[in-house]
């Protein structure tokens, strides 16, 4: 998914291949070859490492990048967070999940942005940084 939407490139993979082979996994061979990959091996290789995956609906694979995505911004662009917010918010097509955090969409509780952002962030953490 981030492959497709652009969201981490090949150079990137190939660096998360790099650090990922000082932890225990079941892939070893399979990341191994991933991080010695040229740029343009990297699309197949990734295909390769996702077909022995646990299969993911891809609500739950969107869900994770989003949150991803908007945590990064979180942590290190505070200040342009509803821009990309918004940004998520068109390039995953709309998703429910963060329609509150969307400053032109109605708003049904009248809290403000902020807490409703740092409700999202621990929520967030807490479901997908175990």
């Amino acid at each position: 998914m981030g492959l497709e939407k652009s969201i981490i490139s090949n150079s990137e993979i190939i660096s998360y291949a790099v650090l990922a082979l000082s932890e225990e996994m079941d892939q070893f061979d399979s990341v191994l070859e991933l991080s010695i990959a040229e740029e343009d091996e990297v699309e197949e290789k990734v295909f390769h490492l996702a077909l022995k995956e646990e299969k993911q609906d891809l609500e739950m694979i969107n869900s994770k990048w989003i949150f991803a995505i908007i945590y990064d911004a979180y942590l290190y662009l505070y200040d342009e967070i509803y821009k990309v917010i918004e940004d998520v918010y068109t390039e995953f097509e709309y998703p429910e999940g963060i329609s509150n955090l969307i400053g032109y969409m109605p708003c049904d509780d009248n809290r403000p942005m902020d807490e409703k952002l740092n409700e999202y962030i621990k929520i967030g953490k807490d479901v997908w940084c175990q």
